[in-house]
This record gives structure tokens, C-alpha cells and sequence, in this order.
């Protein structure tokens, strides 16, 4: 297969993977519900985390172990993306570390953004690997199983997986279009190896995907009393930490255990698998939008996402609105469908995003910030200036004052001659998100607050 489609098909199979949102974090275990229902929010993330796994990997068309990077950004016709950036090349790889470790070696970069995301089968991110955690010197990092206690070699850096399965999602900033050949040279520096210093006793493998038949990430309910069964197998080959044994005896007592088939029981308990499925389905679409945390009159973000504990309800909330999210340290994102009177943003209208002078995103020296624009379904704006999004990197005007405007239309501000501080719209609804890479402090405490869009006539 050539090497540019199946990069194009990686592409097309990542599942919304910078949507960016989560619910407010949950200082411990979120309060039980139903049995059935905490048993769905529960698997929910593994199952659907199993799910992508299976989809990538047989889409790229590659094993596990390896690393896959894209070597273009994201364009409206990269339509099986949802809510793709547009600021950094991607980097791939699923992890089995039953063979061994395996060991990332990363380059000297210098005075660029790239971060090595690392997250374990229930979509914790245990680790990142970059500029914000190991500086730009470059080095060796062995991510290694559980409970691993072999030698590595000198001057490898040890990373401890908390499951057997990892995806690993990495990130290399492109600065403009002149220097996308430069972060390509640095993505051809990175190397992924396995280790061969097999752990003893390793739990079994994930099952081997059916790549003819697979199955939606986005909608693990649609199993019914099989959603159970794949749950089962990743407990299996993915033992959870202790602190989920209340949950997994909640399971047990459905029936669902490790390895287990319980969609083949007998049909009462059948019966209440698939009503925890509707339920489970149906508790959730009810309160995950509710949840998402407000960051100022028309915005939503993610200051809490990347780790859970035993909030299952936060982890399920955070897999359907944005799997794949980081830690608010690494990459905090905001969302926002309205304007100042709780409007949908539209293509009929005109609107003003006004950053007061100082107030643009505050980022570390190598993070970077962006405003992107999609439609309503969270794809890239077709327009004749092939902008997609504004930023940091962006030749904005600024005010007299020292203020920054951005324009969000369909055509340029007619009362406004800054048409390089304009964002193309759709003509219908649409979405608009801010990311900050290597947010400062302001984001982190949530005083920052992202500026109110309002209608610009």
C-alpha cells in the first residue's frame, strides 16, 4: 500500500480525537446511579478506546509496535476526521508490551512544540514525552509494563504503562506552511522499538480485529449485550487498577467477569445486560453536554480531562465528547456553538471575537494557541483562502489599543478592512474552538476566560 494513503486512511480513522471537552472533574468516584447503568458508563471508555484501536489498526494496515506519521495537516477533505487541528503533523503507534518495552527516541528539537502522548485502555494519559515534560535535548524513554522489573539499557528513560495496551498519539507543530518540510524532518527522526525482554506470565492479547466487519467507535451501544463481551475482554488483557474492584464486583454480580461471554447467558440475564446498554446510552446523551465545564458566557472546556480515578461517569462523558484529550497542563481546549444571547452561531450572521489588549491565550515560550473553524458536523470550512484557522502564528492586526479582533463570516467584514483577522464560515451553523498548547497559569486556575462572540452587523 503506498505510504500516502495509508496515511490518508490513518487520518480518516482517528475518532474525534481533539474535540477537546470534558465534564467537570469529580473529586473521587461519582456517586452510583443503577447497577446497569454504572456498569455501561464503566466499560464505556475501554470498550470504545478497544474499539479505535481495532479501527486504526487495521486501516493504517500495520501491526502493533509501529509508528505512523502523517505527513500532511488537515484539510476539509479529510472528511472522517472530526474537529482535526490544523497546527500539528500527527504521530501514531498502538503499544503491546508483552513483547517488552518499548522504547521512543526522540531527536534534539529545538524551539519547536512536540509532545508523545501516552494513554493507558481506559483512556488515562499516564505520561507525555515532550518539550513541557523532558525538554527539547532529545533522549530514549521505555514505556514498560506493569509490574516490569528488568534492566534497561544506559541512558534509557523509564516510563511505567498501568496497562499492557497503550496508544500513543504524538504531536509536531508546524509554524507555517514554508517550515511544514522542517517538522517533517523532525517526525523522521523519531523511532519506536521493542525491547526483547518479554515480562513473565503477560495477561492474554486483545483479540485480533475483524478488519472486514468492524465495528463504530462512536457507538459501542450499538453491541447491545455484546457490549459486555468486549468490555470482558480487554478486563482480561488489560487488568484495571485495584481501586476498580467495587466496580468490577458491580460487573460480576451482572455477570460480566474477565474473558468472560456474557451476552450468551441465559436469557433473563441477556435481558438485563441489554437494558443497562439503553440505559447506560441513554443516562449519558442526558448529561454530558450538562456537565462540560463553562469557561466564560458562550464557551465550554476541558480543564479537567486526561485523568480519572474511579470518576467513571467524568471518564465516559470525556471518551464521548473528546477521546484521546490531555491533560489541561499539556493542551486545554474550548468550545463554543453560541453567541452572547445563547444564539447558534450562523453563516447568516457576522460575529466578533474581541481579545482585550493582553488577553490573547497565554501560553509558555514553546506553546502556541489557535481558532479554528468548523461546521456543523466538526469538519474544516472549504473557502478560497484555504484558512481554516487563525493563531499565534497568524500575521494578526492589532488594534491601537493593543486588543486583537477576530471576524468569524462568511464573506469578509464588510465594516472592516482586517480581512487578515478574518475566520471563513459556512453558511450554515458552525462551531468554533480555541486551543492552548502549554497553557500558562491563567488557564490552568480557569481565570482566564475566553472572549464572548458576539454578532457583528
Amino acid at each position: 500500500m503506498r505510504i500516502r494513503h495509508r496515511v490518508a486512511v490513518f487520518l480518516t480513522a482517528i475518532v474525534a480525537l481533539l474535540a477537546g471537552l470534558a465534564p467537570p472533574a469529580g473529586a473521587g468516584a461519582a456517586a452510583a446511579i443503577s447497577p446497569g447503568i454504572d456498569a455501561y458508563l464503566y466499560g464505556y471508555s475501554p470498550v470504545v478506546l478497544a474499539r479505535t484501536r481495532a479501527v486504526q489498526l487495521c486501516g493504517i494496515g500495520i501491526g502493533v509496535n509501529t509508528l505512523v506519521n502523517s505527513p500532511t495537516l488537515a484539510t476539509p477533505a479529510s472528511r472522517g476526521v472530526v474537529a482535526p487541528n490544523v497546527d500539528t503533523l500527527y504521530s501514531l503507534a498502538w503499544l503491546d508490551l508483552r513483547r517488552g518495552p518499548v522504547m521512543l527516541t526522540v531527536p534534539a528539537v529545538a524551539d519547536r512544540y512536540y509532545d508523545f502522548q501516552f494513554l493507558d485502555m481506559y483512556t488515562n494519559v499516564f505520561t507525555d514525552i515532550g518539550v513541557r515534560t523532558v525538554g527539547n535535548a532529545g533522549g530514549r524513554y521505555a514505556i514498560v509494563p506493569p509490574g516490569w522489573a528488568g534492566e534497561l539499557p544506559a541512558g534509557v528513560a523509564v516510563r511505567t504503562a498501568p496497562t499492557w495496551d497503550v496508544w500513543m498519539l504524538g504531536r509536531t507543530l508546524v509554524k507555517s506552511a514554508d517550515d511544514l518540510a522542517a517538522a517533517r524532518a523532525v517526525q523522521a527522526g523519531y523511532r519506536l522499538a521493542v525491547l526483547a525482554i518479554p515480562a513473565a506470565n503477560p495477561p492474554p492479547t486483545l483479540p485480533a480485529p475483524n478488519c472486514a466487519a468492524l465495528p463504530r467507535p462512536q457507538t459501542p451501544f450499538d453491541a447491545g449485550a455484546a457490549f459486555f463481551d468486549e468490555l470482558a475482554a480487554v478486563l482480561v488483557a488489560d487488568p484495571p487498577p485495584a481501586a476498580d474492584a467495587p466496580a468490577l464486583a458491580g460487573l460480576a454480580a451482572l455477570g460480566v467477569v474477565p474473558g468472560g461471554k456474557p451476552s450468551q447467558g441465559d436469557p433473563q440475564s441477556v435481558a438485563v445486560l441489554q437494558k443497562a446498554v439503553t440505559d447506560g446510552q441513554a443516562y449519558l446523551a442526558r448529561t454530558r453536554e450538562a456537565a462540560f465545564p463553562a469557561a466564560g458566557r458562550t464557551w465550554r472546556s476541558s480543564l479537567n480531562a486526561g485523568t480519572y480515578g474511579t470518576d467513571y461517569l467524568l471518564r465516559a462523558g470525556t471518551t464521548a465528547g473528546g477521546l484521546g484529550a490531555n491533560v489541561p497542563a499539556e493542551s486545554t481546549y474550548y468550545l463554543s456553538q453560541s453567541d452572547l444571547l445563547g444564539r447558534t452561531l450562523s453563516g447568516e450572521h457576522s460575529y466578533r471575537m474581541h481579545f482585550r489588549p493582553g488577553d490573547l491565550p497565554p501560553t509558555g515560550p514553546t506553546g502556541f494557541w489557535s481558532v479554528t473553524m468548523y461546521d456543523e458536523n466538526y469538519f474544516l470550512v472549504p473557502n478560497e483562502l484555504n484558512r481554516y484557522a487563525l493563531g499565534d502564528r497568524s500575521p494578526l492586526v492589532v488594534n491601537r489599543d493593543g486588543s486583537v479582533d477576530i471576524f468569524l463570516s462568511t464573506a469578509p467584514p464588510a465594516r472592516d478592512s482586517r480581512t487578515g483577522n478574518w475566520l471563513p464560515a459556512p453558511a450554515g451553523a458552525f462551531h468554533v474552538y480555541i486551543r492552548v498548547y502549554l497553557p500558562t497559569g491563567a488557564v490552568l486556575t480557569g481565570s482566564w476566560r475566553p472572549p464572548t462572540i458576539t454578532r457583528w452587523f
